[in-house]
């Protein structure tokens, strides 16, 4: 990752995921007989009503192949090519037995897509029933992924100036409290009902700020270590904060408004109902 490409590469994953997740969530509420035929496929798959994880296609006959998991192994095993045979960076110890600084980063970087791509693979386990795991286990991994991810660049800062420090310090606090959302959902009793706006708001906003990590220390025009840069991090941050805020509020408010408002006026539901309550009346009427 110590590039503009290293930092595009998993930013744009993260983007693409939270994405996905956004799409997802709003075609469960707007969609209710294109996702009926889905959780009643994954109702038989699990064994609680702890909804899952991931999302399924909203096309009919890709609603019974889990691409989400799949997507998510495949994205794993590219980035670890990449930071390794793509690097040129296998080799971990040089012929005198020595670590070799330069490569170290790259397989920190190869464990962290390591632990997203155990994500995918319990997923799937979990999909086909090869081993029975108990309620939300994909959140307790997930959430574990991104635990490894935070402690990795936590101590990914030995050494490194001010401004660096400060655009990775921001990244794992980022990453910490993503850990901390996916690992509430685990020990909670019930389920935390904007847990979909809340996860993939998350994930954006760390897409976005590898994004920015990227070009503040390896765009067209580096800044500068100074200290107004390093001070003015915090308000570019808050800038990210506020902006994908807005728009991932816009598009459910979109969404209440064109879609899900009306649908309750037709059926004749409560318009007071939560959009986990009504999404559940919706499904039961299919």
């Amino acid at each position: 990752m110590g590039s503009l490409h290293g930092h595009l590469v998993p930013g744009s994953m993260f983007i693409m995921l939270s994405v996905w997740w956004y799409i997802g969530e709003i075609l469960q509420k707007t969609r209710p007989n294109a996702t009926a035929r889905a959780n009643r496929t994954r109702e038989k798959q699990r064994s609680t009503e702890i909804p899952s994880l991931w999302y399924f296609c909203p096309c009919e006959r890709l609603a019974k192949f889990p691409a989400e998991p799949l997507i998510k192994v495949v994205f794993a095993v590219l980035g670890i090519l990449g930071e390794l045979p793509g690097s040129n960076a296998t080799s971990l110890f040089d012929s005198n037995g020595e670590l070799v600084p330069r490569h170290v980063d790259n397989y920190a970087h190869s464990m962290m897509y390591g632990f997203f791509g155990l994500t995918g693979v319990v997923d799937l386990v979990i999909w086909y029933k090869v081993l029975p795991l108990p309620p939300k286990f994909e959140y307790l991994v997930f959430s574990l992924a991104f635990w490894i991810e935070g402690f990795l660049f936590f101590f990914h800062l030995d050494g490194r100036d001010e401004l660096n420090v400060r655009l990775h310090t921001i990244l794992y606090i980022i990453i910490f409290v993503t850990a901390a959302v996916f690992l509430s959902a685990v020990f909670s009793d019930q389920f935390i009902p904007f847990m979909g706006f809340l996860k993939a708001y998350l994930i954006s906003l760390q897409g976005s700020w590898f994004f920015q990590t990227g070009f503040v220390l390896f765009g067209p025009s580096p800044w500068k270590n100074v200290h107004s840069n390093v001070e003015f991090l915090g308000i570019v941050f808050a800038f990210h904060a506020l902006v994908l805020f807005i728009v991932h509020l816009t598009g459910h408010i979109i969404c209440y408004h064109c879609y899900i408002k009306k649908r309750l006026t037709d059926e004749g539901l409560p318009e007071d109902s939560s959009g986990d309550d009504t999404e559940l009346m919706l499904l039961e009427q299919q």
